[in-house]
C-alpha cells in the first residue's frame, strides 16, 4: 500500500472518529436545546439542556478515554522491553481513570 493511501485512511477514520463522539456527546441536542437559554453559563445544570461548550468538552473527554484504551493495547502487543510496556500500561490507566473522573464530574454537575 502506498504511503498516501495509508495517510488518507487514518485521516479519514479520525474523521470518523471525531464525528461519531460529537453525536455521541449530545451535538444534536446542544444545538437544538443549548443556545438559546441561559448563554453565558459554561455547563448548564439541567440533564435535558446542553451548551456547544458541553459537548466540546465531552468530546475531549471521549478521546482522552480512546488513547488510554490505545496505550493499553500498545502496552499489550508490543515488542518493546517489558519496562516499556509497564510504562504504557500504567499511562493507559491513568488517562482512562482521569478520563471516567472528568466525566462522572461533568455529571454530578449536571444532576
Amino acid at each position: 500500500m502506498p504511503m498516501s493511501s495509508n495517510k488518507a485512511i487514518l485521516i479519514a477514520s479520525s474523521i470518523y472518529l471525531v464525528f461519531f463522539f460529537a453525536l455521541g456527546s449530545g451535538l444534536f441536542n446542544s444545538i437544538l436545546e443549548g443556545s438559546g437559554r441561559l448563554s453565558g453559563s459554561f455547563i448548564i445544570p439541567s440533564r435535558s439542556i446542553q451548551t456547544v461548550a458541553e459537548t466540546v468538552v465531552m468530546i475531549i473527554i471521549f478521546l482522552l478515554g480512546t488513547s488510554g484504551v490505545y496505550l493499553l493495547y500498545k502496552g499489550g502487543i508490543s515488542q518493546a522491553p517489558i519496562k516499556n510496556q509497564g510504562a504504557f500500561m500504567a499511562a493507559g490507566f491513568v488517562i482512562i481513570g482521569i478520563a471516567l473522573v472528568l466525566g462522572f464530574r461533568i455529571i454530578d454537575i449536571k444532576l
